[in-house]
């Protein structure tokens, strides 16, 4: 397998100083066998400049109770088209919901089932022009629909060589084609009580009718567990984990990391790493205090699950050396990328690493607590998050680039 090993490099040691340096003092960037290793010891944005995103929302969809146009029940995404228009992906109907620049409800898109237009299972979604893109992962198929509702096209995905069946499309590339997860074939092994290496997923690019072209590069999910503990599902991720890969797209390219190192790497859409991007951050150890908040907050037994089983768990399970260092990636409108730092549960600081386009680290952006974001333009951000009794909303806040964007 061409699993990536320059990921694994060992990052940088420097901790950022007090003291501000240049952007050109701040990086360093140097060409391994035509790969360019672009590395950030500082930010480039000075103390106290940088983006900065609202505290309160320009926009609010969604509502507790009601009319139930506007009864959201399980977003897995949402973007802003260029009218101004919010589509959802609500996978609980398993429709696209549109909504005016207003908040206005103007139609749904979709349903249940497995005809034209229809989903298992809704995962995401994007635009081209004036249609709308929306992914079922179950089915392995793209929906194409116009903003009337009109379905205008069903793109199957076919199934890849050495791949599972689940195959999830994400996103299209500029050039027409269409990114695709594919996942592992074979299933989670049982018992042992070993700490075993997360699968290999690959990341793959696909013809705008659906076939494949090539393989892009081979990404890892997190470590799991070989608990052995007949009344739970085997193989539960450790503690702290990210789960399935990171991965982002932009333009042609892909950016992919695994979350545990200062690192994130840039490919091309034909499978050619172009460039590796590290900075210096810290890293965080798991402290005994650490691994007993996290059993404090996971003590109680998810539903379905055995409660004295679930106690066996949280009590037996490993825990890492270390936390992860962020926990997702997102391409913004400008062709930056942000990576999600990572906090545990019970910490509510929401702050993101963001890059230019070639790797250069610009600095930390705070976001609202408890915003999943979904979507960053060029003057919002848009995300879901729930109030205090777990119902959803759909919410956008202000972007402030500043008086130079960065990007």
């Amino acid at each position: 397998m061409r699993i990536p090993t320059i990921l694994l490099t060992t990052t940088l040691a420097t901790v950022v100083h007090a003291t501000h340096l240049s952007a050109q003092e701040a990086v360093s960037v140097t060409d391994s066998a035509g790969v360019r290793i672009v590395e950030s010891s500082a930010p480039a944005w000075p103390v106290g400049a940088g983006w900065r995103v609202g505290t309160e929302p320009i926009l609010t969809i969604g509502e507790v109770s009601g009319d139930l146009d506007y009864v959201l029940e399980w977003v897995s995404h949402a973007l802003r088209l260029e009218d101004g228009t919010i589509v959802v992906a609500d996978r609980g109907p398993k429709q696209l919901r549109l909504f005016g620049a207003d908040g206005v409800f103007i139609r749904n898109l979709g349903r249940s089932g497995e005809g034209p237009g229809e989903f298992a299972m809704l995962s995401e979604v994007w635009a081209r022009g004036d249609t709308i893109l929306a992914s079922d992962s179950f089915q392995g198929r793209v929906s194409v629909f116009g903003r009337g509702g009109e379905v205008l096209e069903t793109i199957r995905v076919e199934l890849a060589q050495g791949r599972g069946g689940h195959r999830s499309p994400h996103t299209q590339f500029a050039d027409g084609a269409i990114l695709v997860l594919n996942p592992p074939t074979g299933g989670v092994r049982l018992g042992g009580g070993d700490v075993i290496p997360g699968a290999v997923w690959r990341l793959d690019r696909y013809s705008r009718a659906g076939r494949f072209m090539n393989e892009i590069v081979y990404v890892q999910e997190s470590p799991r567990w070989e608990h052995g503990i007949t009344e739970l599902p085997p193989g539960l991720y450790l503690p702290f984990a990210l789960g399935l890969p990171l991965f982002a797209a932009s333009g042609n390219h892909v950016y992919a990391a695994e979350g545990t190192e200062a690192s994130i790497q840039r490919w091309k859409g034909d499978g050619k790493l172009s460039h590796v991007f590290r900075w210096a951050v810290q890293e965080r150890r798991v402290a005994r205090d650490d691994r007993r908040r996290w059993r404090e907050a996971n003590s109680t037994a998810p539903q379905g699950y055995s409660p004295a089983a679930w106690a066996r768990y949280v009590r037996e399970i490993p825990f890492p050396e270390r936390m992860p260092l962020f926990r997702r990636l997102l391409a913004d409108a400008q062709g930056n990328v942000w990576a999600e730092r990572f906090s545990p549960s019970w910490d509510e600081d929401t702050a993101w690493y963001v890059f230019d386009g070639q790797g250069v680290w610009l600095g930390v952006v705070s976001t609202p607590p408890g915003l999943h974001i979904f979507e960053i333009g060029a003057d919002h951000v848009l995300g879901v998050r729930r109030d205090e009794l777990g119902v959803p909303f759909v919410v956008m806040f202000a972007l402030d680039r500043g008086p130079s964007s960065g990007g």
